[in-house]
């Protein structure tokens, strides 16, 4: 039994099966009136608020749709019956940030869940395998063709319909969550797979209980895992490597201190004297755009273009930013439905005392999201510094962002999605993607490693 790290950080760190557990709320069974009550609910929340919610569909698909579904309610029916019923208005807004939370399970239902104990990547228009976690030999680097007799295409398009996000990256994202997807969310399979590979080899693999697979893991060496640090510097030889792993200030530190790091790490830069700076953002999922530019003035002291877009005014989102205490008189003086303009501007570099004047890298890769997306896109696009890596595989540099938050008065169901559209520096190019002036392998290197590819 050959087994590997990825998976087994998604279950250590319960990310995946992080479900609320509401052993009576289970069980509870809902009027029709209050499921119609709830399905309108986010009907009216999606129309009023999103700020683009027919880019997928046309807005007579997207009431049919809605009818449809509101059909489908019945007396009886349970949160679990309705997230699935509900689920589709949210997965076709096309929004990469959008999202439903999970039904809630039981305790019984969570300490007994079974999964299936193979990790795949999506290369190509192919399913690799890549981990496997059972008792059954296969071999790492094969294609699978089928499940259960279905070809894989198949079950992956069928299973792609039930991910939100935008359109183009729901397959890869099925094939990512497969090991979860084909018995929680499509298809249902709760313990044998039926699985046939490119190299002919067909076999039947058991599901596997989340305490079997730990202590699988508990029994075989792991790659230690380092304490996240959101920003980290250090010297490689003539060079200063920075490490910037997120940009959220809401759980990590306030932006007024993220300047005072800047300050110190720069600081400290200067007092290295290296040559060149490499500042990695491969593994950033994004936060507060401001620390981005922020970033930036260390950097660069070229004026560059900012990006620009359009915001969505609805009384939702005013409601949203005064629990915050905040206001925007412009944007609130609108009417419902009109659009606040987010235009692109020339943004004047500001002195920075601190700024590094040499030979600048910025390193981003398959996980870079949101606004480190943004951060890249924008010294991608003005050319602020020489940018290498990965395309990132989730999410675009023309998105969907600024999130609102509801929740579903009967079923008590999370949902959320972005109420700006925004758009890069360079416009609207084809494709829709953020890729590097120099590609470069980011997969297991050290910073050493990524250094000499530079």
């Amino acid at each position: 039994m050959k087994i590997k790290s990825t998976l087994l950080l998604l279950l250590l760190a319960n990310s995946v099966f992080a479900q609320k557990v509401c052993n009576e709320f289970y069980h509870q069974k809902f009027t029709q009136k209050q499921l119609e009550q709830d399905v309108d609910f986010i009907k009216e929340k999606i129309v009023n608020a999103h700020v683009n919610p027919f880019t997928e569909i046309s807005k007579e698909e997207f009431e049919k749709k809605y009818t449809d579904i509101r059909k489908s309610m019945k007396d009886g029916m349970t949160q679990k019956d309705f997230y699935y019923l509900a689920k589709p208005l949210i997965v076709t807004l096309n929004d990469e940030h959008s999202s439903l939370s999970d039904y809630c399970v039981t305790d019984s239902i969570k300490n007994n869940m079974k999964v299936l104990p193979l990790k795949f990547k999506y290369d190509s228009g192919k399913m690799i395998l890549t981990e496997n976690y059972s008792d059954n030999q296969l071999d790492i680097g094969d294609e699978l063709t089928s499940l259960n007799n279905i070809p894989i295409n198949e079950v992956l398009k069928t299973c792609a319909q039930t991910i939100p996000g935008d359109k183009d990256e729901r397959i890869s994202m099925a094939v990512d969550k497969f090991w979860i997807m084909i018995n929680k969310f499509c298809y249902f399979i709760k313990d044998n797979y039926d699985l046939k590979f490119k190299s002919g080899y067909q076999t039947i693999v058991k599901s596997i209980s989340l305490e079997q697979l730990r202590k699988n893991a508990s029994n075989t060496p792991q790659k230690k895992q380092e304490k996240f640090k959101p920003i980290d510097y250090k010297k490689i030889k003539d060079v200063g490597y920075l490490a910037v792993n997120t940009f959220n200030d809401r759980q990590t530190y306030p932006i007024e201190e993220w300047k005072i790091k800047f300050d110190s790490i720069f600081t400290q830069i200067r007092k290295d004297n290296v040559k060149k700076i490499v500042i990695d953002v491969h593994n950033n999922s994004g936060g507060n755009s401001a620390i981005g530019d922020l970033l930036i003035s260390y950097f660069s002291g070229k004026s560059y273009n900012t990006y620009q877009g359009r915001w969505k005014k609805s009384q939702e989102y005013v409601d949203y930013l005064k629990k915050d205490n905040e206001s925007v008189p412009d944007y609130e003086k609108l009417k419902n439905g009109d659009y606040y303009p987010m235009k692109s501007h020339s943004l004047k570099a500001s002195k920075n005392p601190l700024i590094f004047n040499g030979k600048t890298y910025v390193i981003v890769g398959k996980n870079t999201f949101s606004s480190a997306m943004m951060f890249g896109a924008v010294v991608l696009d003005n050319k602020l510094a020489e940018v290498a890596g990965e395309i990132p595989e989730k999410g675009h540099p023309n998105h969907f962002g600024e999130l609102i938050e509801f929740q579903t008065p009967n079923t008590k169901l999370d949902f959320r999605f972005g109420v700006k559209e925004w758009i890069r520096p360079a416009g609207n190019i084809t494709p829709n993607k953020l890729i590097p002036t120099k590609i470069i392998d980011l997969n297991d290197k050290t910073e050493e490693q990524i250094i000499e590819q530079l």
